[in-house]
């Protein structure tokens, strides 16, 4: 529920006026918005009537000139609006916190899941151009990492090549083929079966 700002001073005691002027004052009117929320099975109605009274006084001079009836009426349906907004502010409270939790556990689980998929894709990637040759590295990354001078780029690399702009492009794409078949095959083995992989490349470093 959107809570009304607090009446001016001056709006408070125009409230006061048209209260008085049928015989009703605050304190009386108060009371009874009070006891409608809290029949109304509405939790902290004194703070609901409170806010009752905010409203009509903040419009007073509308509530004034439109309606010409018994302001106790006027403030009783002003307090059935505000019933029904803390009926639904409730009801989504409960409905937060019975589905949020679930919602919540999916979310993480599907973060869980992504990261591991993340890190099994990055070992596979270190353990696949490992498999490659210091040349071969190097070719790949200069000619698939080039920024958006591309052109100047690879025609550089196949300078210092010494083979042509085709030839150039024939042996970047077979070994992106190489590493995409490596990759598939390491990402379908067994997370275990990954690590154990790893392990035995480091200890060859070693």
């Amino acid at each position: 529920m959107k809570r009304e700002r607090e009446p001016t001073q001056e709006e408070f005691e125009k409230l006061l006026a048209w209260l008085a002027s049928a015989a009703r004052d605050y304190q009386t009117m108060h009371y009874r918005l009070t006891r409608i929320f809290i029949s109304g099975g509405c939790y902290d109605a004194e703070r609901l009537a409170d806010e009752v009274m905010n409203r009509v006084a903040v419009r007073i001079d509308k509530v004034v000139s439109d309606y010409k009836g018994d302001p106790a009426r006027c403030l009783q349906g002003f307090a059935e609006l505000v019933a029904l907004e803390d009926r639904k502010d409730r009801k989504r409270r409960v409905d937060i916190e019975l589905v949020e939790p679930s919602v919540l556990a999916d979310e993480r689980g599907q973060e869980e899941d992504d990261q591991r998929k993340r890190e099994r894709e990055d070992a596979c990637l270190k353990r696949c151009m490992k498999e490659l040759t210091g040349g071969e590295r190097d070719l790949f990354e200069r000619y698939f990492q080039s920024d958006m001078k591309a052109k100047v780029a690879r025609k550089k690399l196949a300078a210092d090549l010494g083979i042509t702009a085709n030839a150039l492009r024939i042996k970047a794409h077979r070994l992106g083929r190489r590493l995409r078949h490596c990759l598939d095959g390491c990402l379908d083995q067994r997370p275990e079966t990954l690590n154990d992989a790893e392990e035995t490349i480091r200890g060859g470093n070693s």
